[in-house]
């Protein structure tokens, strides 16, 4: 349900992840992350000879997937009371006590990439290592039961702080004993960027956890399956995101569900499963739109044509709304030197790019089964705002989503940068000053013309979905 593409677009494809051009590191990553870590080496110093780490954790965990059955799984922990001080200056709901902004995308729309890497660049990340595959298993994951079994006294204890962790809604002192500290700055067109890595020897939660009740139900309910915790139990579709409803409890967010299936603690006992959490990122955004899209295919058809126009960090966005059922396509297209269509020596030629390359995934009404594999993980965070506006609206319509990356957009900065400035665009309904009502399709292309530097022609040819509407007689017009 995609298009296939050249050996020259090969990065827009891959962007990373799965190392299509043979490379055992992205070449383009490994460029785009210029500093090592933008806290001060006397800070590493200390540390190095401390031999400790202690601070409130946002509460953060990651799952890596790099070296993948042999995962890294762990905490992340604020590091730098500098970085900290300059967080707070950017946010200043930002405190040492309190530093969940610095790991819930969900507050972070708005803020420039300057400060999206300073908060990034202030957590470390804990790299406790785990095994997570069982050649006897059909599903090719050990259950969590299975990899506790296999571990020491103190690994088990690294896990269950790591899951504790999980669980609480509030920032949590944590302290860990280290044996090494690794500056770096780690991008990931899926995740958030990524701080500094540290090996743990030992890792204690200070403070007692809180945790909201929804998840405390659905953790301690092994016989609930992990699809059903998310949607019944966690999920509440909501575009207008407010500080008060996420501390008072009223909404359990993304980034916290995505913290849960990643640390194996959600599902039936015997499913349950370490995840890494950029395949968690995608699951829970996938599990969501999914179940909100049968809803939705109930709901009466839009009777006109409507398009929805932002922008943010450089990323340029139009939503258009067709009259028929249920169904959606993504385009993107990169900016000529943008990250993704860079000259790489031996991968792709940046001059094959003078032309616009258009890469698209979409589904018709019967949904996808394929996982979308030329857009990737920002289908379906995109997605999952579109369906849960029409579902909050209760409408139905074909979606096409146009997205134009230019090259002010200077590092990927993950997903999320996707579903925020998608529920922005979107979090006013039909009345927001956003969008623009058109008769005819045509009227409303005009506004994708207007909108974007790529000409409009490369638009429709990349298309399936306008192909076979501009060509396709309704029943309506056959009768007329």
């Amino acid at each position: 349900m995609g298009n296939s593409t050249t050996a020259d677009e090969i990065c827009l494809r891959c962007k990373g992840a799965r190392m299509l051009c043979g490379k055992t590191h992205c070449p383009l990553l490994i460029k785009s992350s210029i500093l090592k870590s933008i806290a001060p080496l006397d800070m590493y110093k200390k540390i190095q000879r401390d031999k400790i780490i202690f601070g409130a954790s946002p509460p953060g965990v990651f799952v890596g997937r790099f070296g993948y059955p042999q995962v890294n799984i762990g905490p992340m922990i604020p590091i730098n009371e500098d970085l900290i001080e300059k967080a707070v200056l950017l946010n200043p709901t930002v405190t040492t006590k309190d530093t969940s902004v610095l790991d819930i995308s969900e507050f972070w729309y708005g803020k420039s990439q300057e400060e999206i890497i300073t908060y990034r660049s202030s957590l470390a990340r804990s790299n406790f290592k785990l095994n997570v595959y069982s050649p006897s298993k059909s599903t090719g994951f050990k259950t969590l039961e299975e990899v506790e079994e296999k571990l020491t006294l103190n690994e088990r204890r690294l896990l269950d702080a790591s899951q504790e962790l999980a669980m609480s809604k509030i920032s949590i002192d944590t302290e860990s004993k280290i044996t090494r500290l690794m500056p770096q700055l780690t991008m990931d067109p899926h995740s958030p960027p990524l701080g500094p890595i540290f090996t743990p020897e030992t890792i204690r939660i200070v403070d007692n956890i809180k945790v909201n009740p929804r998840v405390d139900y659905a953790v301690n309910d092994s016989d609930l399956n992990a699809t059903d915790a998310i949607f019944d139990y966690l999920y509440k579709p909501n575009l207008t995101l407010l500080n008060e409803d996420y501390h008072s409890h009223k909404l359990v967010l993304g980034t916290e569900m995505v913290r849960l299936l990643s640390s194996g603690l959600l599902g039936t006992k015997e499913r349950r499963k370490i995840v890494p959490t950029r395949w968690a990122i995608a699951a829970v955004d996938d599990i969501t739109s999914k179940r909100l899209a049968k809803e939705i295919r109930h709901y009466p058809e839009i009777n006109q044509f409507y398009t929805f126009h932002g922008k943010y960090l450089d990323n340029n966005f139009v939503i258009l709304l067709i009259p028929g059922p249920w169904s959606y396509e993504m385009m993107e297209c990169w900016a000529a030197n943008s990250i993704w269509t860079q000259t790489v020596p031996g991968v792709q030629n940046a001059d094959s790019f003078r032309i616009p390359k258009i890469i698209q995934d979409h589904e018709m009404e019967t949904g996808r089964k394929k996982y979308a594999s030329n857009i990737t993980g920002a289908y379906y965070a995109a997605r999952k705002e579109i369906v849960e506006f029409l579902y909050l609206n209760h409408k139905q319509a074909r979606v096409v989503l146009f997205r134009e990356i230019k090259g002010g957009y200077l590092v990927p900065l993950g997903v999320w940068v996707i579903r925020e400035t998608v529920r922005n665009i979107l979090k006013d309904g039909f009345g927001s000053d956003s969008m623009n009502k058109h008769e005819t399709l045509d009227d409303a292309l005009i506004r994708i013309r207007e909108n974007f530097s790529v000409p409009l022609k490369y638009w429709l040819q990349a298309s399936k979905f306008l192909k076979i509407i501009r060509t396709q007689r309704t029943l309506n017009e056959w009768m007329k």
